[in-house]
């Protein structure tokens, strides 16, 4: 990602973000889940990441309880998820999260990544997430052993990359508009 610019993000700047979008990637044991919260101004098509939260083997019920009461998230906020886990969707909803699958198809992977590397920027906080910036600033297309790159993207270290294609699910889905 060539448009990333790592920068710490003001108070007062992040009170006058108005088009909040929330992202999840779930993950248990060897992965981990990856939570963001971040702002897109579509007129500067920029994205502002501010808010983290990652964790191991954390139970649905207590992620949950982590995003509401930690007032990362209000109950009538909208959490878009990796849809490949209907249970955890299920869940989240039921522990007052209203939280939806993202939509999926052919090609959203490398579409959707594609969206975010033609943005304008990718404004990451450092200290308020570290693990966004450290995956964004590190992640590369896959090598050949002589080091070549081909245009293939790698499922790993993408915890948070994914969780932000998913927070934006439905402004990169809405394609040619």
């Amino acid at each position: 990602f060539a448009n990333v610019e790592v920068r710490q993000l003001p108070d007062d700047e992040i009170a006058g973000f108005d088009r909040i979008h929330f992202g999840q990637d779930w993950g248990y044991a060897l992965d981990p889940l990856h939570w963001v919260k971040l702002h897109y101004d579509a007129t500067r098509e920029t994205i502002y990441i501010f808010d983290e939260f990652r964790a191991h083997k954390m139970q649905n019920k207590e992620l949950a309880k982590a995003l509401l009461d930690g007032k990362r998230m209000a109950a009538t906020d909208l959490l878009i998820a990796d849809s490949a886990e209907p249970k955890s969707i299920a869940d989240m909803n039921e522990y007052g999260v209203r939280t939806i699958g993202a939509e999926k198809g052919a090609d959203s992977v490398r579409y959707s990544i594609r969206w975010l590397q033609n943005r304008a920027k990718i404004v990451i906080d450092p200290a308020r997430c570290p693990y966004t910036m450290q995956e964004f600033t590190g992640y590369e297309y896959e090598q050949t052993k002589d080091g070549e790159f081909i245009s293939k993207y790698p499922d790993r270290n993408n915890h948070a990359i994914d969780a932000v294609r998913y927070a934006l699910n439905l402004v990169w889905r809405q394609r040619g508009k």
